[in-house]
C-alpha cells in the first residue's frame, strides 16, 4: 500500500508531506529548495519506501535528514534513509538521551528497537546553513531537546502543536508547563501567515495557532 503524500509549493519551496505506516501515520516532510536544488528529510517515520520515493521524484540531492525529536515513530526508518540517500542526520543535543535509548522506546511503542546512525548534535538555536537557511527554534516539553524547524513562510512544529492539540507530556522527559512556554515562545517568534506543519494530522496557519493557543493555552499550562 502507497503512503499517502500531499505536496505544497511555498516561495523558493516544494514540501511533500508523505503520512507513514500505521498505527502512528506520522507526518515525514521531504522540503526542497528550488533555487539550489538541495532537499532535506524531516522525521522520516514508518515505512522507509515510501519516503524514498518522495524524495527522488524531486530533482536534487538529499542534504540533510532533521528530526524535530527522537520519538520511534519519528525515526523508525531514519536509519535506512540515511544510509540510502548518505545525508548526515542532524538533532539538538538536548535530545540525545532520546536517541540513545531507540532501542528500549522502540520496543515499547513499536514492538521492535530502532536502530540510530550518526548523528550531528546542535545546540542553542542555530540556523542551519543550508536551503536558503533554517532556523531552529528550541521547543522542550514533549521531549527534553525537541525543535521547531523554521523555513521561510513555514515551520517543521514535529509534535510540539498540532491543529488544535499538543504533543503529550507524560513520557519520560515531558513537561506540559515548558510545553505550554515553548509553544507560547514559538508562536510569538514566526509571522501569522506561516504555514505549521505538525508531526500527526492537517498544516494550519501561524495566525490560527496564535488565536487557537491565547484561548486554550493558559488551561494547557
Amino acid at each position: 500500500m502507497q503512503p499517502q503524500t500531499e505536496t505544497h509549493t511555498l516561495g523558493d519551496y516544494d514540501v511533500t508531506v508523505v503520512v507513514t505506516a500505521p498505527p502512528y501515520y506520522e507526518n515525514c516532510m521531504v522540503v526542497r529548495h528550488r533555487p539550489s536544488g538541495a532537499k532535506v528529510i524531516v522525521d522520516p517515520g514508518a515505512g522507509a519506501a515510501g519516503i524514498l520515493a518522495a524524495a527522488q521524484k524531486m530533482p536534487g540531492d538529499v542534504v540533510a535528514v532533521l528530526l524535530t525529536h527522537g520519538h520511534p515513530d519519528h525515526i523508525a526508518s531514519l536509519a535506512e534513509v540515511a544510509a540510502v540517500t548518505g545525508a548526515p542526520v542532524f538533532a539538538h543535543r538536548a535530545e540525545q538521551v532520546v536517541l540513545d535509548a531507540a532501542d528500549e522506546w522502540g520496543q515499547a511503542l513499536l514492538g521492535r528497537p530502532v536502530p540510530v546512525p550518526e548523528v550531528k548534535y546542535f545546540d542553542d538555536e542555530p540556523t542551519l546553513d543550508m536551503m536558503g537557511g533554517i532556523r531552529v527554534v528550541t521547543t522542550p516539553g514533549h521531549t527534553p531537546g525537541g525543535v521547531c524547524f523554521v523555513f521561510d513562510g513555514f515551520a517543521m512544529t514535529g509534535d510540539t502543536l498540532f491543529m488544535q492539540g499538543i504533543g503529550r507530556t507524560d513520557f519520560p522527559g515531558g513537561d506540559s508547563r515548558q510545553l505550554a512556554a515553548s509553544i507560547r515562545r514559538f508562536l510569538d517568534s514566526v509571522p501569522g501567515d506561516t504555514v505549521l506543519f505538525s508531526g500527526h494530522g492537517p498544516e494550519w496557519a501561524a495566525a490560527d495557532a496564535q488565536k487557537w493557543w491565547q484561548a486554550m493555552g493558559p488551561m494547557m499550562a
